[in-house]
This record gives C-alpha cells, structure tokens and sequence, in this order.
C-alpha cells in the first residue's frame, strides 16, 4: 500500500433513527469518519459486469484500516466524495489483514 496515493479526502457517513418533537421516527446521515482514500474508476471485467447500474457513477476508494472502519457495512454507511453522496456496494477487506478496505460505491 503506498500512502502517497491516498490524496483524496473523503468522509464515511453512518446512518441512524432519530425521533422528531412529535414522535416520528426518521432515518438521518451523521458524519462518522474522516479519512484519505485513493479513489479508481471501475474498469475492465468489472466495468462491464457493472454497466447495468451505470458503471462510470461507480468507484473504489481505497482506506486505511482503523478501528472504527471496522464495522463497516453496506447498510448504514456510505462515502461523501467532492460533494456527492456514494453507497457502499461492496466491501472487500484484503485478505483480512486489517491493512486497508477497499469500498465499491455507486453515486446516489
């Protein structure tokens, strides 16, 4: 893993119910994580596998692994990249060394 091209800033975003003043319970996204990612295209096979949900909004983002990725899930957390929302499609924890994730994530 080189750290040097971990040069984008990204935020993970963890999902929660709150309740309004009257009782209503609603889904709300709070700001969980900051951390820096090397963001690729899906390319290749996988773009291809991908292209019925429109492969070109889709990318990886590659992170760190700290404790609190760890817990990470397709769920309730999703990626806030340059302004645009992306959900977590896929989480590939390489080889389970506890080195880094790697996320696939489609624009909202």
């Amino acid at each position: 893993m080189e750290i040097a091209n971990m040069n984008e800033r990204i935020t993970i975003q963890k999902s929660s119910m709150v309740a309004d003043h009257i009782g209503n319970h609603t889904l709300k996204w709070f700001d969980y994580y900051y951390c820096w990612a090397r963001v690729d295209n899906v390319s290749g096979k996988e773009f291809w596998e991908a292209a019925q949900h429109n492969a070109q909004d889709s990318l990886y983002f590659t992170i760190r692994y700290f404790s609190p990725v760890h817990d990470l899930d397709t769920t309730h957390y999703r990626v806030k990249f340059r302004g645009q929302i992306y959900n977590i499609t896929f989480i590939d924890h390489s080889q389970y060394k506890n080195k880094m994730l790697r996320l696939m994530a489609e624009r909202q």
